[in-house]
């Protein structure tokens, strides 16, 4: 069985280093012809044994002369990246793909074929779909009389429960500081009304008691004023509590 390059990068900082014009399209297949990817039986280093002085557009055309396995660039931008196949040539027009290959920052990848990432993906599919048909067979629940029935299904406050559940963290939050911020207005009002009843309990004992020295000093000045002071307390305490609730 032949070796899977697929999870392989190669890379040579040596090759690069050597090399004062950088990778281009003239010496990629050679930086190529140093990795693990290479085959060293393909025309192409046939070829460049046999020819050795051409340049790369001579052995092209050379190579389309020739049938057998062969590396081709199909697609460059240098310098960043550059796209290598492997195919079989079987006539000058015709080939057939057999890998590919892609130079990207220096480094060397072999593209997973179709077939592969077609796999990847079903096999992924079918974990998820394993997992969803197991958390639904833990809500079901079997009754001879019934047969099969989803958990709580009889409940009627199921679906509020799993309403409930299902809310976001924000909204709970905001429901519990709207419930406190409630309860604190409301304290606040009950401790502003029992301060406004005691105040006006002290105003009226103290006008009862001021009447009840006018009767006892006897002054008769005094006691025609003094109904009117109950009364304006009373209006007091009225226009307290309407304060307060409006």
């Amino acid at each position: 069985m032949a070796e899977d390059l697929t999870t392989i990068t190669w890379r040579s900082v040596e090759w690069i280093q050597s090399r004062p014009e950088g990778l281009n399209s003239n010496n990629v297949l050679d930086y190529f012809a140093e990795s693990p990817f290479w085959d060293n039986q393909c025309n192409n280093a046939i070829l460049k044994m046999q020819t050795q002085y051409n340049d790369l557009k001579d052995l092209n055309v050379d190579l389309r002369k020739m049938k057998g396995i062969e590396f081709q660039i199909v697609h460059e931008k240098a310098p960043v990246l550059w796209v290598i196949r492997k195919q079989n040539r079987l006539s000058e027009w015709s080939v057939s793909p057999i890998a590919t290959f892609y130079i990207l920052n220096n480094n060397i990848y072999q593209a997973p074929d179709l077939y592969s990432i077609i796999g990847t993906r079903i096999l992924t599919s079918l974990y998820y779909l394993h997992i969803a048909f197991n958390t639904a067979l833990q809500e079901v629940e079997f009754h001879p009389a019934t047969g099969y029935t989803w958990k709580g299904a009889n409940d009627p406050n199921a679906s509020r429960k799993s309403k409930v559940q299902q809310d976001p963290i924000e909204l709970i939050d905001f429901r519990n500081g709207a419930d406190r911020a409630f309860g604190n207005v409301t304290r606040k009002m009950q401790q502003q009304l029992a301060q406004a009843i005691t105040q006006t309990e002290e105003d009226n004992l103290s006008a009862i008691n001021e009447l009840n020295d006018s009767l006892m000093a006897g002054t008769p000045g005094e006691m025609s004023d003094s109904p009117s002071q109950p009364m304006a307390t009373g209006i007091c305490f009225i226009t307290s509590v309407l304060k307060i609730f409006g």
